[in-house]
């Protein structure tokens, strides 16, 4: 008995000490990109975007619908495969996978993946497009055109949506699948109208989104009257006869943030 009770002493010493010598270690993370996802799929619904090689450090996204894009997410960079999925509550619709695509993500980039093709033939792509830039110098924001769409546009870049076209276009020649590089300008009211390359017939413009009104000391969140602010403006078809996307008529121009003025120092009192 007494050598029983010894050790059972001796386990719980050594038990305290092991416990003791524990210390606090912080994870080490993958490397990481930083994703986001942006549906331009005109034929159909809203869909789900899920990764399936790992779950750990995956970007996703879910009931995305035609024209909608996801905040950024950390995912850990190389070759990441994703599949694609119409949102839905019926096992019979979510079991279907449209698309199993694979892209490569770089260590400490950002980008948007742009889900195009036509769900009607199965020919669906994630198109990995660079949102790196530079901050705009003092008092200024960036703007660039990605053509989400099929056919050749010129952009203009003006004050508002219903301002004449200037003589020249600010972006010319934007294909189907390419995008601009960004031009700086001065922060305040800000629109983009579109032609086809070698009409002056506008199809469609889109006024860029303002911040909302600050605290004094705040830093204001991003808008085209905030500074330090970079948008791509996206060209979206119209959505396809008889697909869930009917109801978009015309072609559509849609502002998206890629730097946040919170993105640059200092950030306290900014707004997200």
């Amino acid at each position: 008995m007494r050598l029983s009770r010894l050790a059972m002493l001796c386990l719980g010493a050594l038990s305290l000490s092991a416990c003791g010598s524990d210390k606090v270690t912080s994870p080490t993370l993958p490397p990481l990109a930083t994703v986001r996802f942006i549906n331009a799929l005109s034929d159909t619904g809203a869909v789900d975007i899920r990764p399936v090689d790992q779950v750990e450090f995956s970007a996703s996204a879910n009931n995305l619908a035609y024209r909608a894009g996801t905040l950024y997410q950390p995912a850990e960079a190389g070759v990441r495969r994703f599949r694609i999925f119409l949102t839905s509550t019926d096992i019979n619709v979510t079991s279907h996978v449209m698309a199993e695509p694979s892209v490569t993500l770089l260590a400490n980039t950002r980008v948007t993946l742009l889900l195009t093709g036509t769900a009607r033939t199965g020919n669906i792509a994630l198109w990995v497009i660079d949102d790196a830039s530079t901050p705009p110098p003092a008092g200024q924001i960036g703007v660039r055109l990605v053509n989400a769409a099929p056919g050749v546009v010129n952009g203009y870049v003006v004050n508002t949506v219903t301002t004449a076209l200037p003589a020249s276009p600010t972006f010319q020649d934007i294909a189907s699948l390419i995008r601009s590089s960004y031009i700086n300008r001065a922060m305040g009211a800000a629109a983009v109208r579109v032609t086809d390359a070698g009409s002056s017939a506008v199809t469609a413009s889109g006024a860029g989104p303002n911040s909302p009104t600050t605290l004094p000391g705040e830093k204001p969140a991003a808008g085209v009257n905030s500074q330090g602010t970079v948008f791509s403006v996206y060209m979206f078809a119209p959505g396809a006869a008889g697909s869930a996307n009917s109801t978009v008529v015309s072609p559509s121009l849609i502002w998206f943030v890629d730097r946040n003025p919170c993105d640059d120092p200092p950030v306290a009192a900014c707004i997200q």
